[in-house]
């Protein structure tokens, strides 16, 4: 239910900053920020603890603010995953350049303590701000899974292999479109694995189906005649 509700709020947002062009990838290192906003929820910067204050106030949960000369971090915890979150990491971060000034502005959000988005302003140009998707690969594949009809009990990502056990809900109709679909989509989004395995569970055990990174492309790109031939079953 969760990676549903966020996988949403992605494509309305998506769809949005698609729209206007305020999208882009993170290009300021704030590893540093990072290591001291972990599992700190205050600071010792008067400022800093008016912000924190006023993110609680605009309805943030669990908040952490760290900053150097030039940079401000906020990450914050969301109570829900709908409309009102981009609004929320704009007003969060309004406050953090008012207090601050610094060049560089980032708001991250979590939601029941998964990463979500990030908002970066640069400058205090608030017209062209940049969302970033900041899932973990793991979530990621969560929630772009939701679009098929199938509840996750697992992800496991690594350098080697991506694998996801779930039960599927669709029509057997459906299934090997769904397979290929499924096994494409987890590929894209850990696109260094060589290998996607998902398993599906049914009451009388369960089936894991395995191909290659190699041979899922080949597949979508019409490449291989007989798919059922790259792909490794196994029963359990």
């Amino acid at each position: 239910m969760k990676g549903k509700v966020v996988l949403f709020l992605l494509l309305l947002l998506g769809g949005y900053l698609y729209a206007t062009g305020h999208i882009g990838p993170d290009s300021f290192d704030i590893d540093s920020l990072r290591e001291k906003a972990e599992g700190s929820p205050g600071s010792d910067n008067p400022s800093a603890e008016t912000l924190r204050g006023e993110a609680l106030s605009l309805g943030a949960e669990r908040v952490s603010v760290s900053s150097s000369p030039n940079e401000t971090l906020v990450r914050l915890g969301v109570p829900a995953v709908d409309g009102n979150l981009t609004g929320l990491l704009y007003a969060v971060a309004e406050k953090a350049y008012r207090a601050n000034h610094s060049g560089v502005v980032r708001v991250e959000a979590y939601y029941l303590g998964e990463p979500i988005v990030a908002l970066t302003v640069r400058n205090g140009d608030f017209e062209n701000a940049e969302f970033e998707d900041i899932r973990t690969p793991e979530f990621r594949i969560e929630t772009d899974l939701g679009l098929f009809d199938v509840v996750i009990h697992d992800v496991s990502v690594t350098n080697e292999s991506a694998t996801v056990s779930l039960e599927y809900l669709a029509d057997r109709d459906g299934f090997w479109k769904d397979y290929f679909a499924m096994s494409l989509v987890v590929l894209e989004d850990a696109p260094w694995v060589g290998s996607v395995s998902i398993t599906y569970l049914t009451e009388n055990g369960s089936v894991t189906m395995t191909m290659g990174a190699g041979d899922i492309v080949g597949i979508h790109a019409g490449e291989i005649e007989d798919p059922s031939a790259v792909i490794k079953i196994e029963r359990g």
